[in-house]
């Protein structure tokens, strides 16, 4: 059975993803950032979809 987030886990896990890309922005690692910067988007997407 596959977890669905709730909305304060989804907008608490957009801050720390959002916080590790900027980490990784800052030590060059942009491979990563742009990793992150993808799931980010993916999970405001997700919480578009439920307003």
């Amino acid at each position: 059975m596959k977890h669905v987030m709730s909305d304060a886990e989804l907008r608490r896990a957009i801050r720390e993803i959002t916080d590790r890309a900027d980490s990784a922005r800052k030590r060059g690692d942009l491979a990563m950032a742009d990793g992150l910067d993808r799931t980010v988007r993916e999970y405001q997407d997700a919480m578009s979809h439920r307003l």
